[in-house]
This record gives C-alpha cells, structure tokens and sequence, in this order.
C-alpha cells in the first residue's frame, strides 16, 4: 500500500470562525482550519450523503476516513498569476509568530499585521426573555475570517481561499481515480468551524489536483511508508517533540466521540509554525497532528 498525493483548495463563501482561547470579551479565532475540523466537516457531509433514508452512520464513516486518508491543515491563500498561494506561519528571531507567503520564503509579516488583513469582528449577545433585552454582562465580538483580502488602505483585494493537502491510501501509486478520490469529488460544499447554523463556515471547492512532486507546500513527503510523512524543519500543524523546537506551545482539549477531552489530560503540542533546528521527518498521524519520527 502507498499514498497519492492532492492538493486542495477551498474558496470562502462567508465568514469563517475557528474557536481559540478567548481575550476578555473577545472570541478570538485561528487563521488557519485544523486537520481535525475539516475531518469532522467531511464526516458530517458523506455520512448524510450515503445514508439515503437510513440514519447517518457517523462513527463509522469518521473511523473509515482515519484509516484512508491524512489531511493537512488548510491555511489562508490569495491567488496570484493565476494560482492559489498559501500564507504560512512561522516564529522568526525578534518578530514572534508571523506569516509567509509559501513562495516567498525569506519574506514574512507580523501576526498582528496579517490578522488585520483577514479579520473583522462580529457584535452578538444573549437576549433575557423575560425582559426582551440584552442581558448583563454578555455582550461580545467575535473574530471571523472574511472571504476577501483587505490590502494595506482597508480595501478589497481578492477572494480568500484556504489551501491545504489530503492523502489517499490507494493499492497503486499511479492510481490517480481510486475509490476515495471519487468520494471526495461528491463533497462540493464543507461548513467548518462554529456557528454554521447561522451561516458561518461555508467553503466551496475550487479544486483537488494530484501532486505528482511529493511537495507539500515546501516541504518533502514520504508516500510509501504505511503513514505519510514529510521532512522540515518547520511543522505546518499541532506537533509532538521531545526537544530541539523553537515557536509556541499549547494544549488542545475538546469533545471526541461524545466525550470530553480535558486540558489537564493533555500535553503540550507545538503550534504550527514552530521550527527544529535542523529539517526533521515528522508522521501525519490521523488526528491531523504531526509527530516527530525517531
């Protein structure tokens, strides 16, 4: 068994809101869509489809996406000379977390800079139904990612897409059409991230292209090892490592399957973006996260 390769990108068709820790009264959200939420979008979406008039069966369409399939994180793009290029973090000496664009390696822009280029906030609050009016204390903003660019003025420039990579386990490594390739071309629409009820979330598929170079985004990947693999020094996801890491940390908790995944339970993951010292090979594992290979 081996591993094909595509390339994938979404184009937003709405706000976008990827919960992260709160500041005060405001609902931050990440730039990027995490492995995770776009396994759980395309779970949701081909459950409902195969299910005809039979209940959806979400377990086991998740679990079967696990074992055939590895994704990347998606991360915002413009397009440029007619393709989509990807805005990628990473730590740099003196800046702290910023963004590259992944044709431009040597170029970078603050975080707080490119956040002003992609968000804008949401005003909401909970309503007292005894008194039809705002309740104390519960007026907030939510960060959102918009669906077009802001240039440095504050005017439009450009749809915004996010782009990111999915691996298919095929039997053949020229199998371009396998049978997983041809469930993922039924899924059109995705809604990640929160508040999809109210319209939020809503991607369209630009395309899914097979990548014949083994490149994702500027990194190298493995296809014939029973999991994928790539070699970085910078990891484009949530990583585990023991040492030898420059960036950020945090913890990720969460619900799976019904049960809650506590914080205190969890270990510290590098945050995408942040870098070894030399490239290293790092295992995409199915959760979406990378591990550092021994």
């Amino acid at each position: 068994m081996t591993w094909s390769l595509f390339r994938w990108v979404w184009q937003l068709d709405g706000p976008l809101h990827v919960g992260m820790p709160p500041a005060g009264s405001l609902n931050r959200t990440r730039l990027y869509v995490p492995a995770r939420a776009v396994w759980g979008a395309l779970t949701a979406e081909l459950a409902r489809a195969e299910a005809g008039s039979t209940e959806p069966k979400y377990q086991i369409v998740g679990e079967n996406l696990q074992v055939h399939h590895r994704f990347t994180y998606l991360f915002p793009a413009e397009l440029q000379d007619g393709g989509w290029k990807a805005w990628l973090p990473t730590y740099r000496d003196g800046i702290g977390l910023a963004w590259r664009r992944e044709d431009r390696v040597d170029d970078a822009v603050s975080d707080r800079a490119f956040r002003r280029r992609l968000l804008f906030t949401r005003p909401g609050t909970s309503i007292d139904p005894a008194t039809d009016a705002a309740d104390d204390g519960s007026l907030r903003e939510t960060e959102c990612v918009q669906d077009h660019w802001r240039d440095e003025h504050g005017r439009e420039a450009g749809d915004v897409a996010l782009v990111g990579y999915v691996f298919l386990r095929v039997a053949k490594a020229k199998d371009k059409y396998p049978p997983e390739r041809r469930r993922l071309d039924a899924i059109n629409t995705l809604f990640v991230g929160g508040d999809t009820r109210y319209g939020l979330g809503r991607m369209q598929r630009a395309s899914l292209d097979l990548v014949s170079s083994a490149q994702v985004f500027d990194t190298q990947a493995t296809l014939g090892a029973d999991t994928p693999e790539v070699t970085s020094s910078a990891v484009f996801a949530h990583a585990r490592a023991d040492q030898g890491m420059t960036g950020a940390v945090e913890l990720l908790g969460g619900w799976d399957r019904g049960s809650l995944r506590r914080l205190d339970q969890a270990s510290p993951l590098w945050q995408p973006g942040s870098r070894s010292e030399s490239p290293s090979t790092w295992k995409i594992e199915p959760d979406g996260t990378w591990s550092a290979s021994p």
